[in-house]
């Protein structure tokens, strides 16, 4: 088990090998068994220890579960947006990251380009900016390309409800939503950490809807590594066909503001029937899980039978947000005990 990950940043999973994320799923899991029993024997051991978090988007879920986190741990949250800065009076990114990291010991970023009208994957970059300057971890809380946090949770409860993750068939499929500009970080991320814990791989989408190639290179590669398969397949009901693991989930192109809003809309529209229904359900495994990060848009994404359904996990996932980031915050914060 490595555990001596103090001082690591976790801005995509790509960056980490697969004993930590290991390492890290297995801190989750205890502490998740301390909430469970209201044993909080972990209680200090953040203690004294300030995590700041800046906020360009809205958040009910990285929000909450972060803040939550920090404070079951004896941390404190420092919750901000940009105007309360002085990014907009010229001051960068990573000065503003260097002089912060002076008074606390880890920096928290969510910047999604689209919402804030930045093109893919300015984001990214701007996450990157503060990491450059920051002096201590820096956490993605999701941009244009990553959202490791929401990965996290996700092996977590892959291993909780399967019992492992290497050899499941793992299917992350694209489903139609009436909104043009949803990113395709969460689809980014689950190829790239459940490739990287060796599980067989499946990308669903039509034509059009194609995730970065370099992205999918690196889950590609991956999976030689681990011995696991990937593939890309044009058929929803193709994807589904003996997945263990069903993730349907609504994104763009990362070429949207190369083709823009309306020809992306009809690139769309011409795929509403990519929806995850109890017939679709029907060609994954008679036990295979429903997942999705939230949130969806019932009726759209999936119906109601399904994600309110005996196969659904997406309240085990939303939960397991919270016991992911205390252990990625524990190790990398230097929490005592760790």
């Amino acid at each position: 088990m490595k555990t001596d990950l103090r001082g690591k940043d976790m801005v995509t999973v790509q960056e980490w090998t697969k004993e930590e994320l290991e390492s890290t799923l297995d801190v989750a899991d205890e502490f998740k068994q301390e909430w469970a029993k209201e044993r909080w024997d972990h209680y200090d051991a953040l203690t004294g220890r300030s995590l700041f978090m800046l906020f360009y988007n809205t958040s009910t879920r990285t929000r909450n579960s972060f803040e939550a986190g920090i404070n079951q741990l004896g941390g404190y949250p420092h919750i901000m947006t940009p105007d309360q800065l002085q990014l907009e009076h010229g001051e960068s990114a990573r000065a503003t990251s260097k002089i912060l990291s002076r008074y606390g010991h880890g920096f928290a970023v969510r910047v999604l380009g689209a919402a804030v009208d930045f093109e893919y994957p300015k984001g990214t970059e701007i996450v990157r900016e503060y990491q450059d300057g920051s002096d201590v971890p820096i956490y993605n809380m999701q941009c244009d390309k990553y959202h490791p946090f929401q990965t996290m949770a996700d092996l977590q409860t892959v291993r909780e409800k399967k019992k492992q993750i290497e050899d499941l068939n793992f299917t992350i499929s694209y489903a139609y939503a009436p909104e043009v500009r949803r990113p395709a970080s969460v689809p980014h991320s689950s190829i790239l950490g459940f490739s990287k814990m060796g599980a067989n791989v499946t990308l669903a989408h039509p034509e059009g809807v194609e995730l970065d190639p370099e992205i999918v290179d690196q889950a590609e590669s991956n999976s030689k590594k681990m011995g696991g398969d990937f593939d890309i397949v044009h058929d929803m009901e193709e994807g589904f066909k003996d997945a263990d693991v069903v993730y349907p989930k609504h994104w763009v192109s990362t070429k949207v503001g190369e083709r823009g809003v309306e020809e992306e809309k009809e690139i769309h529209d011409q795929n509403t029937h990519w929806m995850a229904d109890e017939e679709m359900m029907s060609n994954a495994k008679d036990n295979a899980i429903y997942m999705h990060p939230l949130p969806a848009k019932r009726g759209y994404e999936a119906t109601e039978e399904v994600m309110e359904g005996p196969q659904s996990v997406i309240y085990d996932q939303a939960e397991n947000r919270l016991h992911a980031q205390k252990g990625v915050m524990a190790l990398t914060m230097g929490g005592r005990g760790f």
